[in-house]
């Protein structure tokens, strides 16, 4: 699965050479982790170790053992040095995941070989990392009345972008598994959002739409926000109410999510058949 469908010959061979570069430069971060941090155990793991489609977006995934905190902090400033500006560096503590990641990681929880299922599994390990998300801001809106505001808001601006930013990931699931690929345009975010509350590839039906599409692209819109304005900037109301309007988005996210295996179900079932 290294090079997505739907694109032309000129475009895979871009994307093609895009992961060789990738690869090389997870071969440099993991030597790095080894030899000057002392990580004792290296995983490549997502797309580039083939787990899922290779895209436009994709990541460098590394999962490690035997680092602490600090040194894994340490460890992003040096890869810095010489990531491409194209490429991020996802570093994965192995001591500290939740542990349906590093079941998945560790492949005791294996992926099944049908792209429906799969991509079922993929939405079910970002649901749960988003519920980890909104108990976050569970807790720090249970703590509203303690917590001086100049560090109230950012903290909860900063996880609502996090929030956000899951529920992306799962419309970028959704179409590089089924759509061919994600968009390239500059406003590529806002065109996913699109894209995915549209019928796309393989018949698929879409996944969000109505009041909560709307919704979302006002979660989409704050963190764009938040990352180009300074969070003391930000206007505490507005923060709080998108804040305090996480569950409910969720609930809805999560019935949108259940039609959508119902129909990823199906197709799984027809491949079998």
């Amino acid at each position: 699965m290294s090079v997505s469908l739907g694109l032309s010959s000129k475009s895979k061979i871009e994307l093609e050479q895009r992961r060789q570069e990738a690869l090389c430069t997870a071969e440099r971060c993991m030597q790095l982790l080894r030899n000057d941090f002392g990580a004792t155990e290296i995983i490549l793991c997502g797309s580039l170790a083939g787990e899922s489609p290779w895209h436009w977006h994709s990541d460098i995934d590394i999962a490690v053992r035997g680092m602490s905190k600090d040194a894994v902090w340490d460890a992003y400033s040096a890869i810095e040095d010489f990531v491409p500006h194209w490429l991020k560096v996802d570093l994965i503590p192995l001591e500290f995941a939740p542990s349906y990641l590093v079941h998945r990681i560790l492949k005791k929880i294996p992926m099944p070989d049908n792209k429906y299922l799969a991509l079922k599994t993929r939405i079910e390990d970002e649901l749960k990392s988003l519920e980890n998300t909104i108990q976050t801001i569970t807790d720090l809106l249970n703590q509203k009345d303690t917590i001086p505001q100049v560090a109230l808001i950012p903290a909860l601006a900063s996880y609502i972008a996090d929030f956000y930013s899951g529920c992306e990931r799962i419309s970028e699931r959704v179409v590089v598994y089924l759509d061919g690929g994600l968009p390239t345009s500059k406003d590529w975010h806002f065109e996913l959002l699109k894209q995915i509350a549209e019928p796309g590839g393989s018949n698929r039906p879409p996944l969000w739409s109505g009041a909560l599409l709307l919704e979302l692209d006002e979660y989409r819109k704050f963190r764009h926000l938040e990352r180009h304005i300074y969070k003391i900037e930000l206007k505490p109301e507005r923060v709080i109410a998108l804040a305090e309007n996480v569950k409910p988005v969720f609930d809805k996210i999560k019935s949108a999510v259940a039609r959508f295996y119902q129909w990823l179900e199906q197709q799984a079932e027809q491949d079998f058949n």
